[in-house]
């Protein structure tokens, strides 16, 4: 049996994100009878307020060097530090607010970095204020791998390549495999004008330009038939310029306010095509090495022109409208690459146009009515609108399966299909304020959406949340919600993207119990039915002036009581803490940590095609496709731990110290059972563990009042032991030839040190 890892989002990466929201940030009072109650959020009341000896209105420049241990692609992903060696640090801070109404501000980061980012402000009190500007952002991938292919939009393999049908043929891959770059850059500059042309009339507009350089990676095959293509892992040129612009003009009135936007964004590619040498033998003398080539389209050119208009009306000081409404039209005709870049093999039929000349119009709308029909009671109504529209002509292409063979006969014809999309949500929300300063809260919501050429027409779905807030002391508040959602699903329709996609010929053909491309049992969980269970909780609680407490539990149980195959149901869990103290105004710490658990249950049944792809068949011998015994079950488990504190001192008036540690620990585990009795086995998948350890240290002292030292360092260690990457090596699958690349293992150290020189 195959099983196809699933692709998971790093658990990791959630849980660090996760660990923000552990901050309550209230920015609306809660207020009960005439009281006006503010809640504060973690740590802001109670943290010392450093002296740094310069104020936010001085002018500085920091000048140093730092130091990277070591070549990485974990710790330096985003941060420009990928490179073991001494890199510049620069950065300038000035401003000059002396001359009238008139300013000036400039803004420079990371200078001596490919992540360096620049702003310089010109500016007439409220009235006018013009922006230019830079912003690079790398970012660096796993290229711990090799490949044996050289060039760029063509690759190509080495002229003493010897070729065969499985990778473990391939006798002069290992002396052929070379290193490779897997980094993207981007550089754009930008222009902004924001101007205040009477009291009521706002102008602002904004024109940006960016390219974005460098190589990814991309899977491409050469085959007759996907259940047996010639694989290979390939850089991917990445060559994209992009052109945004928009102008707004805004109105402020007694009751009316309004923001009307245009824009224009687009994208140009300037690679159309990537083309490889095909390394394997398997097929005739036109498609094997070293004749055959194989392609595949790149990213197209497109552009999208949008409006907007966003704003709100007050009716009265008790009923308030808001809205937001905006229409795009996105379009790409870039022409057509040949049906295949093989000029040996042989094309009779033209491809039916030179584009696509596509197009598709999205539309949203958001209405909120705001009311307040008693002292205590606040209500909105509120209705929200997606609606993608299609206006593609419906072709037939004949395309060439793969570069695999000459182009097939007219019955393999396949239609491009329009997948247009409308979702409309109406509902209510309303609150209820109650004694101890609380608030009771329910909100109803009712969803339908409408798709065409997919295999449900139409999904209904409820939604109801009931939430209760409470602040009985100034020290204290809690908050807690539980909300269950149904969705309802019209008749499934397994056999829709096989009409919609495949010629009449072929579906006559084909016997009318094996027209389907997905199994008639196995349902997109988007769009089947489901049963949804929700709560969570949130605590604050200031024992002292020093301390501060925060705790939130979450939980989500969605049930897809409908479906016999795909997913089936899952779960997630949650729970974060968080604790800050000030044990001085001098010395200030807080520690967090949290536990995230995702589970998911799906299922699947492995059958072949031809007579085994009867899906429909009650009576013994089952053919595989009707057959239970062969289902399959996955029970996937992803586990998350995260660790961190930070610690502020101010050790004399000229010295400052910061440190801060943050710990992620991840597992996840698929565990794969078969029906007892059954005639296919499987065992579980090996787990994936990861954990990372990342120390950040600074200090800072004041040498004079305009002059400062500063000492950074960086400690991050980041391990995995995934089994998709473990042990394999470029020719260990025998039909896909990889990069071999290896699973992260890093030790990074990073010191820098800086001068810094303020004035006024």
């Amino acid at each position: 049996m195959s099983i196809r890892r699933r692709q998971r989002i790093p658990i990791s990466v959630a849980s660090i994100l996760a660990l923000v929201s552990c901050v309550p940030l209230v920015s609306a009072d809660e207020s009960s009878g005439d009281e006006t109650v503010s809640d504060t959020p973690l740590a802001l009341q109670n943290r010392p307020s450093f002296d740094t000896s310069s104020s936010a209105s001085q002018n500085s420049a920091r000048v140093g060097l730092g130091y990277t241990s070591q070549d990485n692609y974990m710790f330096g992903e985003y941060n420009g530090l990928s490179k073991q060696g001494v890199t510049a640090i620069a950065d300038l801070q000035w401003q000059d607010f002396q001359n009238g109404d008139n300013y000036w501000q400039l803004s420079m980061t990371n200078l001596g970095l490919d992540t360096r980012e620049g702003e310089l402000v010109w500016g007439n009190a409220d009235r006018l204020r013009l922006t230019v500007g830079f912003d690079s952002q790398q970012q660096v991938r796993n290229d711990s791998g090799q490949t044996p292919f050289s060039g760029n939009v063509t690759q190509y393999l080495p002229g003493n390549w010897v070729s065969g049908q499985t990778t473990t043929e391939f006798s002069t891959l290992n002396d052929s495999m070379r290193d490779f770059d897997r980094v993207i850059n981007r550089d754009k500059i930008f222009v902004g004008l924001d101007t205040q042309l009477n009291e009521r009339w706002r102008l602002s507009s904004n024109l940006s330009y960016e390219e974005k350089k460098g190589h990814g990676d991309t899977g491409a095959a050469i085959y007759i038939d996907g259940s047996g293509a010639d694989t290979v892992l390939l850089r991917s040129p990445i060559d994209y310029a992009t052109t945004e612009f928009d102008i707004s003009l805004a109105y402020s009135g007694e009751q009316l306010h309004l923001t009307g936007q245009l824009a224009y964004s687009k994208f140009d590619n300037d690679d159309d095509l990537l083309v490889w040498q095909n390394p394997y033998n398997a097929f005739g003398t036109d498609v094997m090495y070293p004749n055959g080539t194989g392609g595949m389209g790149l990213a197209p050119d497109n552009d999208q022109t949008s409006g907007r208009l966003i704003g709100h009306y007050l009716f009265s000081s008790k009923v308030r409208l808001q809205f937001d409404g905006s229409y795009a039209r996105a379009a790409q005709n870039q022409n057509y690459a040949p049906y295949t870049v093989n000029e040996a093999l042989l094309v009779t039929v033209p491809e039916p146009s030179s584009d696509f000349n596509g197009e598709v119009d999205i539309s949203t709308a958001n209405l909120r009515l705001l009311l307040n029909p008693l002292p205590k009671l606040q209500a909105e109504l509120f209705y929200r609108l997606r609606d993608r529209d299609y206006n593609t002509d419906r072709n037939g292409y004949l395309y060439v399966r793969g570069d695999g063979s000459n182009q097939p006969a007219s019955p393999q014809t396949v239609y491009n299909t329009d997948h247009d999309y409308t979702s409309q949500t109406g509902g209510i929300e309303a609150s209820y304020r109650l004694p101890l300063r609380s608030k009771l809260g329910f909100e109803y919501a009712y969803e339908e959406v409408k798709r065409r050429n997919s295999e449900v027409e139409k999904t209904e779905e409820d939604r109801y949340t009931l939430s209760y807030r409470i602040k009985p002391w100034s020290n204290f508040s809690s908050s807690v919600h539980v909300g269950y959602a149904d969705r309802a699903a019209s008749t499934y329709e397994w056999a829709q993207d096989y009409y919609a996609l495949l010629d009449t010929q072929l579906i006559n053909a084909t016997p009318d119990n094996q027209r389907y491309i997905n199994h008639p049992l196995l349902m997109k969980y988007y769009m089947a039915n489901r049963e949804r269970w929700e709560s969570g909780a949130d605590f604050n609680y200031l024992p002292t002036t020093r301390w501060n407490l925060n705790l939130n539990v979450q939980w989500q149980d969605d049930d897809y009581n409908k479906s016999a195959l795909g997913l089936t149901s899952s779960k997630w869990y949650r729970a974060h803490f968080s604790a800050s103290y000030a044990l001085s105004d001098q010395l200030f710490g807080s520690i967090y940590t949290g536990y995230d658990r995702y589970e998911a249950d799906q299922s699947s049944r492995a059958f072949r095609g031809g007579a085994e792809k009867d899906a429909f068949a009650i009576y013994p011998p089952l053919p595989q496709a009707s057959d239970p015994n062969q289902d399959w079950d996955i029970n996937s488990t992803d586990n998350s731990i995260t660790l961190g504190a930070n610690l502020e001192w101010q050790v004399a008036p000229d010295v400052q110290l910061k440190l801060d540690y943050s710990y992620v620990d991840t597992q996840a585990k698929q565990d794969v059972s078969t029906q007892p009795g059954g005639t296919i086995t499987a065992s579980d998948l090996p787990d994936v563990n990861t954990t990372m350890h990342h120390v950040q240290a600074s200090g800072i002292w004041h040498l004079q009042d305009n002059l400062s030292l500063q000492l950074d360092y960086q400690y991050y260690t980041f391990k995995s032991d995934d089994w998709a990457w473990e042990g394999v090596q470029a020719d260990t699958i025998a039909k896909v030839l990889t990069f071999g690349q290896s699973n992260p293992d890093e030790d990074i150290h990073y010191i820098g040190a800086s001068v810094i020189y303020s004035w006024q």
